[in-house]
């Protein structure tokens, strides 16, 4: 019964830490030996300027294409609430979305149908350039100047039909 309810209790404290005392924690795994590892989020590499981020531009559908395959858009849709999902991720699913300051925090399960190990995952990524049709960011696990750029993606409207 301890086997289990520790790593329980673990998962639970990781799951609703809101922030204040401890760093934050960015990933637990989970797997299917009752084992926990706890992640903590790594730091910029350098210290990058703030950026003012008006929040009203962030939600919205936000692609990019997928390394080698231009066709294929791959990224995220933040909704108004703070609730988010993945587009064409299929081993990451987010499930909410905070800003703090220039800092953009994606929380969702990662992790791949065949293995039994899900991790609880925050990507986070520093906001370098937001607008109407632009969101430049820098993941803080990326090497130093790296900056990945999301095109806004619009409907493109359905054809009314007469």
């Amino acid at each position: 019964m301890t086997r289990i309810l520790l790593p329980a209790i673990l998962l639970l404290a990781a799951a609703c830490n809101n922030g204040e005392g401890e760093a934050h924690k960015d990933s637990v795994a989970v797997t299917g030996s009752d084992t926990i590892f706890i992640e903590r989020p790594l730091e910029p590499a350098v210290a990058l300027d703030a950026v003012h981020v008006d929040s009203t531009l962030l939600p919205g559908r936000w692609v990019q294409p997928a390394e080698g395959v231009d066709t294929l858009l791959l990224g995220f849709q933040l909704k108004k609430g703070g609730k988010a999902s993945s587009i064409q991720l299929e081993s990451l699913k987010y499930q909410s979305w905070s800003i703090h300051n220039d800092t953009l925090l994606l929380h969702g399960l990662a992790g791949y149908s065949k293995a039994d190990t899900i991790f609880l995952q925050t990507d986070t990524l520093l906001i370098r350039e937001l607008s109407d049709t632009a969101l430049r960011v820098h993941p803080v696990n990326a090497a130093e100047g790296h900056i990945e750029t999301f095109k806004r993606q619009t409907s493109t409207g359905s054809k009314k039909r007469r």
